[in-house]
């Protein structure tokens, strides 16, 4: 029988993972303003950009409940980092608008599978530890999320984007190396269980579906055009323009790291309808600010209000189906697609004709619809 080494441990390698997951996020909002400098393009072209990517990844994890029938999270995860780092140096570094809309497709298919399966692992080790301890891990995320971003917007402008990469790049091969040391294949989905077409509890997870896309494309519109925002109300600050995707990052770090104890204190359900409160609360204050400083905290806002929703949603769908945990979190990845695809190519639309603040209220829309969902699974799963 396989056992995983002393050190370093399932735990901490889970973490890694996580925590380059948010260095690659981090990486992505900081460089955005020189990437569509120094690619040539437009906020509408990125957005389509985006869009085409968040397909991918969709995609990705939605096909990935399939791959979790005949593969292991530990081999997916072996596979996909090194494609991950490679793909993310390409679109970091494209000169050209073809170069960059070769680049993120490719990017958004390594996002959804590492996504995908290392929230898979994280819940089964969860499981395996007897003790909520998810949270945490999604807190490592919003922490790299946090430094990266401001860290990648200032290497940016003073050596260029290959640096960012190269930072990037490094992290990647400590998980790679982590991962093949610690983590162990687990045993492959059997039965029923084992397909989406035949997977139990499909009522509860649309509803948990439908209202993680919206917030999904709430947490991407906060972090890819925070930047943009902040470029375009103060453009002497550049190099600090990751600023609001750093505060995101931050407040969502300063939720998640006491989330299970919250979780257990409150309950799931009363925590994640406070949080969207909060969150709407913050992208109403970015349409109606022309402040700096007054945007930078209604960002910290939004990060404070979406810090726990997806990893509940997560945590919630694979215990609705723990005998195929990969399974729910693809489906329940499935029905993300038609938000997490529209949003971004509306949000571009909107920000090239409107401005990018205008186009956060959108953002308060969906999440106001998310609040709704949420409601609706409460009320037939209190």
């Amino acid at each position: 029988m396989n056992t995983p080494p002393v050190f370093p441990s399932a735990r901490m390698t889970v973490t890694t993972v996580f925590v380059s997951f948010g260095v690659a996020i981090g990486a992505l909002a900081g460089s955005m303003p020189s990437v569509m400098r120094q690619a040539g393009i437009s906020p509408e072209t990125f957005g389509l950009g985006l869009t085409i990517s968040t397909f991918l990844t969709v995609g990705a994890m939605a096909l990935g409940g399939q791959i979790a029938r005949f593969i292991s999270n530990r081999t997916v995860l072996l596979v996909v980092l090194p494609c991950f780092a490679l793909t993310l140096g390409a679109y970091l570094m494209a000169a050209t608008p073809l170069w960059f809309f070769i680049a993120i497709p490719i990017m958004g298919l390594c996002f959804g599978l590492t996504d995908l399966f290392m929230n898979a692992e994280a819940v089964a080790l969860e499981h395996e530890l007897r003790r909520p301890v998810f949270m945490t891990f999604h807190g490592g995320v919003s922490a790299a999320v946090g430094v990266m971003a401001v860290a990648a917007s200032w290497i940016a402008t003073q050596w260029g984007t290959w640096a960012v990469a190269l930072v990037a790049a490094l992290m990647f091969a400590l998980s790679w190396i982590m991962v093949a040391r610690s983590i162990v294949p687990r045993p492959l989905a059997m039965g029923k269980s084992a397909r989406i077409s035949t997977l139990p509890n499909k009522q509860p997870l649309m509803l948990l579906g439908i209202a993680a896309g919206l917030i999904i494309a709430a947490e991407t519109a906060a972090l890819m055009w925070s930047a943009k925002l902040l470029d375009d109300i103060a453009p002497s600050l550049a190099a600090i323009a990751g600023l609001g995707a750093a505060f995101f990052g931050v407040c969502n770090a300063v939720v998640r790291f006491p989330g299970d104890r919250m979780r257990r204190s409150l309950g799931e359900m009363r925590l994640m309808i406070g949080s969207l409160v909060v969150a709407i609360t913050g992208f109403v204050a970015l349409v109606l600010s022309h402040s700096y400083v007054l945007s930078v905290a209604a960002f910290a806002s939004t990060g404070f209000g979406l810090a726990l929703l997806i990893p509940s949603i997560f945590a919630i769908s694979a215990s609705l189906v723990p005998e195929n945990r990969a399974g729910a979190l693809s489906f329940v990845s499935l029905l993300t697609a038609l938000p997490r695809i529209l949003a971004p190519l509306a949000f571009g639309v909107v920000a090239a004709r409107f401005g990018t603040a205008v186009s956060f209220g959108l953002v308060a829309v969906g999440l106001c619809a998310a609040l709704m969902l949420i409601l609706a699974f409460a009320k037939r799963h209190p």
